[in-house]
């Protein structure tokens, strides 16, 4: 019998678990977690009762993942959140933000995740059952761009935006991402001449802090409120511009959008790279795109092993340019900003690294590029809004990256794991066949211990990388290691006031939290654990501690050798 099981029966699974989610949404909390929890038994019970046992674990683990990806669209909180705001309407003089309907916005939306996803698709057809591993992480993929295609197919139709101009405050109805915006925190607003669907759409972008609700190609509102971004279409863009650009508290800027055909070249050029990005880095279809293509032609097994090696190596080396095209970055070489990053790459010794800014609320930087002819540091306007210092702390820090080529080492680790699994398995194919057969529990066992080392592996390489930079970078600042803390606490303190606000947005007052930890307090054990085993970065609370503790990088690495499993114990 086949591994993995046909296409009716994962219909029904997901089917299942839909109706597990309307469940936990539609009843009360405590008969909706005992009604759930009957659900998932009884769909345990039927499947390891009807198939195979590696077909069970494998239609379990699918169906979690719907459930859990469910979840997360249709949840408890958005009804609650939808209801007190049609009430709050209900109660308050409101002003409708119209919005004309062009059924061509939703068809290009809708072309763009089909030419991403068609090399997965033709995948998931032509390859043979040899390649089940493979087949499954496409399917769990495929489950995600569903549920991301089924939300903005539903905002299309059915989201509304209000006005309350006694209260001040923009609300969107919505059953996937309703908002409720107080005025006074918002931070820009932009009026574009048309949609940039490249920006928006979000297997063309790195970033997914912002909400489109636009529903045509006409002029584009731009709103930015802490922690998100709000894009909208509404017939008269200019008059809503006006009225709503007073409340912001920065003044628009950053280059405007043009109106380019699509046979532009520039359009064509940008398409190709975010289109490249979509593919061989935001999912898998490029590689499997690639896989089934070989496979149609018949190809030999070398060619097969070989022509994906080379692509990754390709893209290794066009690792900075395809980063770049998908956040859709600007060249930075004038201000503040430029001028003390300049600084930094000459005491770095690499005064060829370009800096880039990207328009995002969030508080981030990213180094790119697999080695130094080739370095990029990219910030968000955000982060360029924060204190010169803590601006320059974080532009040595990721200097620092670029410096010890620490993107290709985290590249090359990945690289490493994956291929002494595939040599694994070539050389030793025929006994893990047979253990396999005999011992189909335990072989599961394997894989999801396998699953589970795999990230441990890449969070060791990356926090390592991370310390590191965070010393190497401090001894070319001013203020040193103390200017490097500051930075991070900086940084972190207006992520924490982002999220704050960002939750209270999109959460009903009855539900919205009262306060929580800040990011860079130590947390209890059991997410202290979860960072320092499974995070790209350690956490906040113990880098600044680090920093103000320990003279140089040797003493910080012997300490977050010791602490990276202390620190994970309960106590």
């Amino acid at each position: 019998m086949d591994i993995l099981p046909d296409a009716p029966v994962l219909l029904t699974i997901v089917a299942i678990t839909i109706v597990m989610n309307a469940v936990s949404i539609r009843l009360p909390s405590k008969v909706a977690a005992a009604a759930s929890m009957l659900l998932a038994a009884a769909a345990l019970t039927w499947v390891f009762v009807r198939y195979p046992l590696g077909q069970a674990i494998l239609l379990a683990a699918i169906g979690c993942h719907a459930y859990f990806a469910l979840a997360e669209l249709l949840d408890r909180d958005k009804r609650e959140m939808n209801a007190a705001l049609q009430q709050k309407l209900r109660q308050a003089r409101s002003v409708e933000i119209v919005q004309r309907q062009d059924a061509k916005r939703l068809a290009a939306d809708l072309a763009l995740t089909a030419l991403a996803m068609m090399g997965a698709v033709l995948f998931l057809g032509l390859a043979p059952e040899a390649y089940a591993a493979l087949k499954v992480l496409v399917i769990f993929m495929m489950i995600s761009v569903t549920l991301q295609t089924a939300e903005r197919v539903g905002d299309f139709s059915a989201a509304r935006l209000y006005w309350l101009p006694e209260e001040e405050r923009l609300i969107v109805l919505s059953r996937f991402q309703p908002r409720d915006f107080p005025l006074c925190e918002l931070k820009e607003a932009a009026v574009w001449p048309s949609v940039d669907l490249l920006r928006l759409h979000p297997l063309f972008t790195l970033f997914s802090s912002y909400q489109d609700y636009t529903r045509s190609f006409g002029q584009t509102l731009k709103l930015s409120f802490p922690g998100e971004t709000v894009y909208l279409a509404p017939d008269d863009a200019v008059y809503w511009h006006r009225l709503l650009a007073a409340f912001a508290s920065h003044r628009a800027g950053g280059k405007e959008n043009k109106v380019l055909p699509l046979w532009h070249p520039a359009v064509l050029k940008r398409l190709f790279w975010k289109g490249y990005f979509a593919a061989a880095v935001k999912g898998v279809s490029a590689y499997t795109g690639l896989l089934a293509l070989l496979l149609w032609l018949q190809a030999p097994a070398w060619m097969m092993a070989l022509l994906p090696v080379l692509w990754w190596l390709l893209n290794m080396f066009i690792s900075d340019r395809v980063l770049i095209a998908a956040m859709d970055a600007e060249p930075l070489a004038e201000g503040v900003a430029a001028e003390r990053a300049q600084a930094i790459f000459r005491k770095a010794g690499i005064p060829r690294t370009r800096l880039f800014s990207v328009d995002s609320p969030d508080y981030n930087g990213f180094a790119a590029g697999m080695n130094i002819g080739h370095g990029a540091i990219i910030l968000t306007t955000a982060t360029l809004r924060l204190p010169t210092p803590s601006v320059e702390a974080i532009l040595a820090h990721e200097a620092a990256h670029i410096k010890k080529r620490d993107v290709l080492t985290v590249q090359l680790a990945r690289f490493l794991f994956i291929g002494l699994l595939a040599g694994a398995a070539y050389l030793f194919y025929d006994p893990l066949k047979w253990f396999a057969t005999h011992y189909k529990l335990a072989m599961f066992a394997l894989i999801y211990a396998v699953m589970l080392i795999f990230p441990m592996v890449l969070s060791f390489v990356a926090q390592w990388t991370e310390v590191r930079a965070d010393f190497t970078g401090a001894a070319w600042l001013p203020g040193g290691q103390r200017q490097m803390a500051q930075g991070l606490t900086d940084l972190a303190e207006a992520q924490d006031r982002d999220l704050e606000k960002s939750l209270a947005h999109r959460m009903a007052d009855s539900r919205a939290p009262a306060s929580r930890a800040s990011i860079i307090e130590r947390d209890s054990w059991f997410w202290r654990f979860l960072e320092f085993q499974f995070m790209a970065h350690p956490p906040l609370y113990w880098r600044i501690d680090s920093l103000a503790r320990e003279r140089d990088w040797p003493e910080a690495r012997k300490r977050w050798l010791k602490d990276r499993f202390k620190e994970s114990l309960p106590g």
